[in-house]
């Protein structure tokens, strides 16, 4: 056996390049049919035959298509146009083929070019439909996380019958800890235990985000290679999204090793990350069916929303805590003095916040420190090593040597680095003494090196007992609680450093540029965003009731507030409708209709006014989502914004109803010293603000050089002089394609039909799902073209293609059945265009009715 360091990273870098989605087998409980662009049986897997009346031989190179009837076509590839969509496979299940007595459960995907379709044994029963909601409900019971995760593994293993079920969750250096666990009594326990980051490749991993479930029926199940026509084995094709796709011989012998016979990953995301996996085991072989893997896989999606909101919630706790208690400190801290002094000065207030044994100020290149803490020539280097890094808020190390050996230090073993400002470096940074600490892990986590044949290669660990592991040069990790405080600690001396600045007058011309700095750094503001999030959950929680309609209304408001905060940063150099600026930074807020009032002339911004404005209005709605007319607790509240034009400007003016009364405006706040400062100190305007009993009043002066009186070049205005078709008419001359009907009763696939018509230029796009809903619309309006699925679940659209052609409106079938679908004799000219639908062939054929596109 090996040990030599270099050949081992070596050798997992090419662990971690290993092509585990190119294998060219499949597990030994189904077997695989690829098809090319015609629908040709180009591929099989050899154990085929164990399912077929006939022989693999005559399946291959058939038209796979010829072998099926209609509804069997029709569902294949209407679930393939699905899978394209998604970019990721779709299921059908309990479906009956003519070349073979089974019933099967099939998994549809793309890869490349071809066709997948995966054949696992299917049975006619609808035993798991409620799974979801079942399991559901059972979580929405836990209020702590930990609870929560135990809850998970119960019901995962309840549900699925394996033996252990563990919650894994990835560390922040990619090693992972089980932190729940459920199994049978007489198997050992992996709780609390720790795995090497290289147990999962990173390939594996990104594997794991593209599948959320993932299950290995049998490692001791033989493995089938896919065949080609002429009897080849085939490696070329991409089965990352394969259900059935075999394991690399490594990780088998791996689950080998610790006694597993089967087992199965459900992916857990969280942020768009994989935060951890829900990973099972069971003894024996064990082949789930396909509708409960189905089932589980619609589990790992919803609860992976329902782990995010809990964490965020926590996130919101924990920081909530920090502000309280650095209040305290920032109480403490006089104006008069230094500010990197005054703050090392305030040590054992900040070791209460945080457990540290010292801290150390940088500001305007001067440094101080207070404890135990490093010296100013190593300070000097970490700042340099810090400023190669990527920009962060703040960069943690539990030993300073994973930041460069040169910053080894006897007493200093962890650093917390807070980033004030970039121009300068200004850092505030925690010290930690080093611990001797004791990790738990399955196994020696050393990757093994062996001699096979003619080269070395990496074998996975025999033994999995608990292994002890002792760090003498770390300190005590820091913890999500530590770095929320950090924040605020860095929120807090920005704060003050505004405070500070303004009132030195020998240090007017710095504190313009710290206070430009600070509005900069304002888009990093943690804190806000989480309340904001918080007053948004809970407005929206007290209308949905649906949890689907709950998950997509979250989304779109926080979307809508990420997309409005982003405009706080951004410089534009072209002016803006104020109307338009408002919307962006209030729609996020708009529960209902009568959450605002807007009403003014229409003015434009110029450039320069446009960023200061953006700032005071984002401040503005925050207070008043925060604590005003459109806190979480009020549902009645309002907001009218009004304004107007004379000789000297625009004159703005803000009324809150609805809202608790105010007594004071909190004017020591970063918020306030930024709503009453950057108009008066950026434009030369005026702001004033008062608190009434029946809720804030503003006005604001933006000086008249700032605006722009107009709206020329208003999109909404060249509409109407777009050449619109007349009604009843067959096209004739190139003209544009202004309105089109989409009767399709497949909403993913009638989506994907109409991008595809947006990205040709087409707007007016109208979706029907029925017949009559479609006759409808046409009883009122005629579009310029229509695109008609023929079979709509118990009804065809012929009747209805022979009366629009009576109308004179173009039209072209859509279907799954292809162009060997038989049409009513009066509708054989019409065009037919297969699932899924080629945006070429889609523009071909609008374009021979002689539309433009």
């Amino acid at each position: 056996m090996s040990s030599d360091p270099d050949e081992l990273s070596s050798l997992v870098t090419e662990c971690d390049k290993e092509p585990i989605h190119l294998l060219g087998k499949i597990q030994c409980h189904g077997f695989m049919v690829i098809l090319d662009r015609a629908g040709v049986v180009t591929y099989l897997s050899k154990n085929a035959s164990h399912y077929l009346n006939d022989s693999a031989t005559d399946l291959m190179g058939s038209l796979f298509w010829e072998r099926l009837d209609r509804p069997q076509i029709h569902a294949i590839r209407s679930a393939h146009s699905q899978a394209v969509i998604l970019g990721k496979s779709v299921y059908l299940h309990s479906i009956s083929v003519p070349f073979s007595d089974n019933i099967f459960d099939l998994c549809i995907h793309q890869s490349g070019e071809f066709v997948v379709i995966e054949f696992e044994s299917g049975e006619l029963t609808g035993k798991y439909d409620g799974l979801v909601s079942a399991m559901m409900t059972q979580m929405s019971v836990s209020v702590e996380l930990n609870d929560l995760y135990k809850g998970v593994v119960e019901s995962v293993r309840t549900a699925t019958g394996f033996d252990r079920v563990m919650i894994y969750q990835f560390l922040t250096d990619g090693s992972g800890e089980v932190i729940a666990e459920s199994a049978l009594s007489d198997m050992s326990t992996f709780l609390g235990l720790r795995f090497p980051a290289s147990d999962i490749p990173r390939q594996a991993r990104a594997l794991y985000k593209k599948n959320l479930i993932r299950t290995i029926s049998d490692v001791n199940g033989e493995t089938h290679p896919i065949m080609g026509r002429e009897g080849e084995t085939v490696t070329s094709i991409d089965l990352s999204s394969s259900r059935l796709r075999a394991v690399s011989e490594v990780h088998i012998q791996y689950l080998k090793n610790m006694g597993v016979g089967a087992s199965m990953s459900i992916s857990l995301i969280v942020e768009g990350k994989l935060w951890g996996l829900v990973a099972c085991h069971h003894n024996s072989q064990k082949v789930l069916p396909g509708r409960l893997v189905a089932q589980l896989e619609l589990f790992a999606e919803i609860f992976s929303l329902e782990l995010s909101r809990r964490l965020v919630n926590e996130r919101i706790r924990v920081s909530e805590k920090a502000n309280t208690a650095f209040t305290r400190v920032l109480s403490n801290l006089s104006l008069g003095k230094s500010l990197h002094s005054e703050i090392v000065a305030q040590f054992a207030l900040l070791k209460s916040l945080i457990d540290i044994d010292g801290v150390g100020c940088v500001f305007g290149g001067e440094y101080a420190s207070s404890g135990v803490a490093l010296s100013e020539k190593k300070i000097a280097r970490l700042t340099t090593t810090l400023k190669a890094l990527p920009d962060e808020e703040i960069h943690q190390f539990d030993t300073l040597t994973s930041a460069g050996k040169q910053l080894s230090d006897e007493k200093v073993a962890g650093v917390l680095a807070i980033k004030i400002s970039s121009k300068p470096m200004d850092y505030i940074f925690l010290f930690r003494n080093s611990v001797v600490e004791r990790v738990a892990w399955a196994g020696n986590p050393t990757k093994r090196v062996e001699r096979k044949g003619d080269r070395n290669a990496l074998t996975p660990r025999s033994s999995f007992e608990k292994w002890i592991e002792t760090n003498e040069k770390h300190s005590t990790p820091w913890t999500t609680l530590d770095i929320e405080r950090a924040k605020s600690i860095r929120l807090g001396i920005m704060e003050l450093t505004i405070r500070h600045l303004h009132e030195k007058e020998s240090l007017q011309r710095e504190a313009k540029k710290r206070l430009e700095l600070l509005i900069g750094e304002l888009n990093h503001r943690v804190r806000n965003i989480l309340n904001l999030v918080s007053a948004i959950v809970g407005q929206t929680s007290q209308n949905k009731k649906d949890l689907n309609e709950f998950v997509t209304s979250l989304s779109s408001r926080i979307s809508a507030l990420a997309q409005g905060h982003d405009q706080l940063t951004k410089a534009s150099y072209n002016s803006i409708r104020f109307k338009e600026l408002l919307h962006n930074e209030l729609k996020a807020y708009m529960i209902n209709d009568m959450s605002f009032n807007i009403e003014g002339p229409d003015i434009r911004l110029t450039p320069y006014a446009v960023t200061p404005i953006v700032l005071v209005f984002h401040e503005m709605i925050t207070n008043a989502a925060k604590y005003g007319a459109l806190s979480a607790t009020n549902n009645d509240g309002c907001v009218s914004i009004t304004w107007e034009l004379d000789d000297k400007g625009c004159t703005i003016s803000w009324k809150e109803r609805g809202g608790p009364p105010l007594q004071w405006l909190g004017d020591d706040s970063f918020g306030m010293t930024v709503i009453k400062s950057v108009i008066p100190h950026e434009l030369n305007g005026q702001a004033e603000l008062k608190p009434e009993i029946t809720g804030l009043t503003a006005e604001f002066v933006i000086p008249r050089q700032y605006i722009e009186i107009g709206a020329a070049g208003d999109p909404k205005q060249t509409l109407s002089n777009k050449r619109i078709l007349q009604e009843g008419s067959t096209v004739k001359e190139n003209v544009p394609l202004t309105t089109a009907y989409i009767v399709e009763d497949n909403l993913l696939i009638s989506l994907d039909i109409k991008k595809h018509l947006q990205q040709l230029g087409i707007g007016g796009i109208e979706i029907f799902g029925d017949v009559s809903s479609a006759r409808a619309a046409l009883a009122k309006n005629k579009p310029s073209m229509m695109f008609l699925d023929v079979h709509l679940g118990h009804e065809n659209t012929f009747q209805l293609g022979v009366e629009i052609e009576k109308q004179s409106i173009p039209f072209v079938f859509i279907t799954g059945y292809g162009a060997a679908i038989e049409l009513p004799e009066e509708l054989l000219h019409v065009d037919i265009l297969t699932k899924p639908v080629d945006t070429k062939l889609l523009k071909q054929s609008i374009r021979s009715f002689g539309f433009k596109v």
